[in-house]
């Protein structure tokens, strides 16, 4: 599995009615993981040797917000917070993430997907784009912010 194939991490309650993540897959496929999304994301960024509260800590650093931010893991690989569910109860897990490049169209309370999926939100358009500015400018932060440190990548010629 590549995470630059997942489209958008939706939750939902499983028979027992805990928290799952479901994984959509740019293809179309869908996997279920039995844990939460912040579980699934951050078990995600530990795989990929990411440490999530340094990228939250910088995250805040470049927009200024620390509630439901956009989850960066490189320039083109940036996840949107989106409201796909109503909470049950306190601390219940109510957003997905929706990988930003592969958005084509956002209308209120709905995206369509590069597969031609639609996920139905109860985030409002103005919400989205919102975020969705905000994933651009971590974006651009997120390149300027490498480019301090390309030198320690670069093979030295001698």
């Amino acid at each position: 599995m590549f995470y630059s194939d997942i489209a958008a991490l939706i939750p939902f309650y499983d028979t027992y009615g805990q928290n799952s993540t479901c994984i959509l897959f740019k293809d179309g496929s869908k996997e279920y993981a039995s844990c939460s999304i912040k579980t699934y994301i951050y078990r995600m960024l530990y795989t990929l040797h990411l440490d999530p509260k340094a990228i939250r800590h910088w995250t805040h650093q470049v927009i200024g917000s620390k509630l439901n931010t956009p989850v960066v893991i490189d320039n083109n690989l940036i996840f949107l917070p989106v409201k796909l569910r109503k909470g049950v109860g306190k601390q219940d897990g109510c957003f997905g993430y929706v990988n930003s490049s592969f958005i084509v169209a956002i209308e209120d309370n709905q995206l369509t997907l590069i597969n031609s999926q639609i996920l139905t939100t109860l985030s409002p358009k103005s919400y989205i784009l919102k975020k969705q500015n905000a994933a651009k400018l971590l974006g651009y932060a997120y390149v300027d912010y490498k480019k301090q440190f390309e030198f320690m990548w670069k093979e030295k010629v001698t």
